[in-house]
Protein backbone atom coordinates (compact mmCIF):
# COMPACT_ATOMS: atom_id res chain seq x y z
CA UNK A 1 0.00 0.00 0.00
CA UNK A 2 1.28 3.48 -0.85
CA UNK A 3 1.76 6.29 1.64
CA UNK A 4 -1.40 7.92 0.28
CA UNK A 5 -3.23 4.62 0.75
CA UNK A 6 -2.03 4.48 4.35
CA UNK A 7 -3.08 8.12 4.85
CA UNK A 8 -6.51 7.33 3.41
CA UNK A 9 -7.05 4.43 5.80
CA UNK A 10 -5.52 5.97 8.93
CA UNK A 11 -7.05 9.40 8.35
CA UNK A 12 -10.50 7.98 7.64
CA UNK A 13 -10.53 5.66 10.65
CA UNK A 14 -8.97 8.36 12.84
CA UNK A 15 -11.60 10.87 11.74
CA UNK A 16 -14.37 8.42 12.67
CA UNK A 17 -12.76 7.85 16.08
CA UNK A 18 -12.79 11.61 16.69
CA UNK A 19 -16.56 11.27 17.08
CA UNK A 20 -16.33 8.45 19.63
CA UNK A 21 -16.04 9.65 23.24
CA UNK A 22 -13.03 8.05 24.90
CA UNK A 23 -11.42 7.08 21.59
CA UNK A 24 -10.93 10.58 20.24
CA UNK A 25 -7.29 10.81 21.41
CA UNK A 26 -6.51 7.76 19.26
CA UNK A 27 -8.35 9.46 16.41
CA UNK A 28 -6.22 12.60 16.74
CA UNK A 29 -3.05 10.51 16.66
CA UNK A 30 -4.16 8.58 13.56
CA UNK A 31 -5.17 11.78 11.73
CA UNK A 32 -1.81 13.35 12.61
CA UNK A 33 0.04 10.28 11.27
CA UNK A 34 -2.10 10.44 8.09
CA UNK A 35 -1.15 14.11 7.74
CA UNK A 36 2.52 13.15 8.03
CA UNK A 37 2.14 10.54 5.30
CA UNK A 38 0.42 13.02 2.98
CA UNK A 39 3.06 15.64 3.77
CA UNK A 40 5.87 13.20 2.98
CA UNK A 41 4.24 11.88 -0.20
CA UNK A 42 3.65 15.38 -1.56
CA UNK A 43 7.00 16.70 -0.30
CA UNK A 44 5.18 19.58 1.39
CA UNK A 45 6.29 20.01 4.98
CA UNK A 46 3.70 22.74 5.60
CA UNK A 47 0.85 20.20 5.71
CA UNK A 48 2.22 18.28 8.68
CA UNK A 49 3.58 21.42 10.33
CA UNK A 50 0.15 23.09 10.28
CA UNK A 51 -1.54 19.95 11.60
CA UNK A 52 1.04 19.69 14.37
CA UNK A 53 0.62 23.38 15.26
CA UNK A 54 -3.14 22.81 15.48
CA UNK A 55 -2.65 19.93 17.91
CA UNK A 56 -0.10 21.82 20.02
CA UNK A 57 -2.34 24.89 20.13
CA UNK A 58 -5.24 22.70 21.25
CA UNK A 59 -3.19 21.09 24.03
CA UNK A 60 -1.90 24.46 25.24
CA UNK A 61 -5.47 25.80 25.12
CA UNK A 62 -6.78 22.98 27.32
CA UNK A 63 -3.91 23.46 29.79
CA UNK A 64 -4.54 27.23 29.90
CA UNK A 65 -8.27 26.60 30.39
CA UNK A 66 -7.64 24.31 33.36
CA UNK A 67 -5.10 26.71 34.89
CA UNK A 68 -7.37 29.75 34.57
CA UNK A 69 -10.38 27.80 35.83
CA UNK A 70 -8.57 26.53 38.94
CA UNK A 71 -7.08 29.97 39.59
CA UNK A 72 -10.54 31.52 39.30
CA UNK A 73 -12.07 28.99 41.65
CA UNK A 74 -9.34 29.60 44.24
CA UNK A 75 -9.86 33.35 43.82
CA UNK A 76 -13.58 32.74 44.31
CA UNK A 77 -12.93 31.31 47.74
CA UNK A 78 -10.98 34.44 48.68
CA UNK A 79 -13.49 36.89 47.16
CA UNK A 80 -16.68 35.13 48.19
CA UNK A 81 -17.67 33.96 44.70
CA UNK A 82 -16.95 36.95 42.46
CA UNK A 83 -13.52 35.65 41.44
CA UNK A 84 -15.01 32.25 40.61
CA UNK A 85 -17.50 33.75 38.17
CA UNK A 86 -14.80 35.85 36.50
CA UNK A 87 -12.46 32.85 36.46
CA UNK A 88 -14.99 30.61 34.71
CA UNK A 89 -15.82 33.29 32.12
CA UNK A 90 -12.12 33.95 31.51
CA UNK A 91 -11.34 30.23 31.24
CA UNK A 92 -14.00 29.75 28.55
CA UNK A 93 -12.74 32.83 26.68
CA UNK A 94 -9.21 31.42 26.75
CA UNK A 95 -10.23 27.99 25.41
CA UNK A 96 -12.32 29.68 22.69
CA UNK A 97 -9.36 31.80 21.54
CA UNK A 98 -7.08 28.75 21.36
CA UNK A 99 -9.77 26.80 19.50
CA UNK A 100 -10.01 29.53 16.86
CA UNK A 101 -6.21 29.66 16.47
CA UNK A 102 -6.06 25.86 16.17
CA UNK A 103 -8.78 25.91 13.50
CA UNK A 104 -6.71 28.36 11.44
CA UNK A 105 -3.86 25.85 11.31
CA UNK A 106 -6.27 23.02 10.43
CA UNK A 107 -7.77 25.16 7.66
CA UNK A 108 -4.30 25.88 6.23
CA UNK A 109 -3.35 22.19 6.22
CA UNK A 110 -6.66 21.10 4.71
CA UNK A 111 -6.59 23.82 2.03
CA UNK A 112 -3.15 22.63 0.92
CA UNK A 113 -4.28 19.01 0.94
CA UNK A 114 -7.39 19.92 -1.09
CA UNK A 115 -5.32 21.68 -3.73
CA UNK A 116 -2.58 19.07 -3.92
CA UNK A 117 -4.75 15.93 -3.74
CA UNK A 118 -7.69 17.36 -5.69
CA UNK A 119 -10.08 16.48 -2.84
CA UNK A 120 -12.28 19.52 -2.24
CA UNK A 121 -13.89 17.97 0.85
CA UNK A 122 -10.71 18.92 2.72
CA UNK A 123 -11.26 22.60 1.86
CA UNK A 124 -14.88 22.37 2.99
CA UNK A 125 -13.88 20.65 6.25
CA UNK A 126 -11.24 23.29 6.96
CA UNK A 127 -13.65 26.14 6.34
CA UNK A 128 -16.29 24.52 8.54
CA UNK A 129 -13.73 24.00 11.32
CA UNK A 130 -12.91 27.69 11.26
CA UNK A 131 -16.54 28.89 11.13
CA UNK A 132 -17.57 26.33 13.74
CA UNK A 133 -14.83 27.35 16.15
CA UNK A 134 -15.81 31.00 15.79
CA UNK A 135 -19.46 30.19 16.48
CA UNK A 136 -18.94 27.88 19.47
CA UNK A 137 -19.27 31.00 21.56
CA UNK A 138 -22.99 30.97 20.64
CA UNK A 139 -23.18 27.14 20.74
CA UNK A 140 -24.35 26.66 17.12
CA UNK A 141 -20.67 26.18 16.30
CA UNK A 142 -20.72 22.69 17.81
CA UNK A 143 -23.18 21.56 15.13
CA UNK A 144 -20.95 23.06 12.44
CA UNK A 145 -17.90 21.32 13.95
CA UNK A 146 -19.77 18.01 13.80
CA UNK A 147 -20.46 18.61 10.10
CA UNK A 148 -16.75 19.46 9.64
CA UNK A 149 -15.85 16.06 11.11
CA UNK A 150 -18.19 14.38 8.59
CA UNK A 151 -16.52 16.23 5.71
CA UNK A 152 -13.11 15.26 7.11
CA UNK A 153 -14.10 11.58 7.09
CA UNK A 154 -15.32 11.87 3.50
CA UNK A 155 -12.16 13.75 2.49
CA UNK A 156 -9.74 11.17 3.85
CA UNK A 157 -11.64 8.27 2.30
CA UNK A 158 -11.67 10.19 -1.03
CA UNK A 159 -7.87 10.32 -1.33
CA UNK A 160 -6.66 8.61 -4.48
CA UNK A 161 -3.89 6.15 -3.64
CA UNK A 162 -1.86 7.03 -6.72
CA UNK A 163 -0.09 10.32 -7.23
CA UNK A 164 -1.15 12.19 -10.37
CA UNK A 165 0.77 10.80 -13.35
CA UNK A 166 3.28 13.17 -14.93
CA UNK A 167 3.38 15.63 -12.06
CA UNK A 168 5.45 16.18 -8.98
CA UNK A 169 5.96 18.96 -6.48
CA UNK A 170 8.89 21.18 -5.60
CA UNK A 171 10.22 20.17 -2.16
CA UNK A 172 11.20 23.79 -1.44
CA UNK A 173 7.98 25.67 -2.21
CA UNK A 174 5.40 22.98 -3.02
CA UNK A 175 4.61 24.21 -6.53
CA UNK A 176 3.35 21.56 -8.96
CA UNK A 177 6.01 21.08 -11.65
CA UNK A 178 6.24 18.83 -14.72
CA UNK A 179 7.85 15.43 -14.16
CA UNK A 180 10.68 16.35 -16.54
CA UNK A 181 11.58 19.71 -14.92
CA UNK A 182 15.03 20.06 -13.37
CA UNK A 183 14.44 23.49 -11.81
CA UNK A 184 11.30 24.83 -10.10
CA UNK A 185 9.81 27.64 -12.21
CA UNK A 186 8.54 29.45 -9.11
CA UNK A 187 11.45 29.43 -6.64
CA UNK A 188 14.36 28.20 -8.78
CA UNK A 189 15.17 25.24 -6.52
CA UNK A 190 17.07 22.42 -8.18
CA UNK A 191 14.91 19.29 -8.50
CA UNK A 192 16.09 15.72 -8.27
CA UNK A 193 15.75 13.59 -11.38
Amino acid sequence: MSRLGDAKTLGGIGSILLLVPGASIVGYILVLIAGKYVSDELADKSIFDNMLYAVITGIVGVAAFVFVLITGLVAGILTFGIGAILGVITAFAVIWIFMVISSIFIKRAFNTMAARLNVNSFRTAGTLYFIGSLLTIVLVGFVILFIAYIFQIVAFFSISEAAPVGTRYCPACGTQVPQTASVCPKCGAKLQA
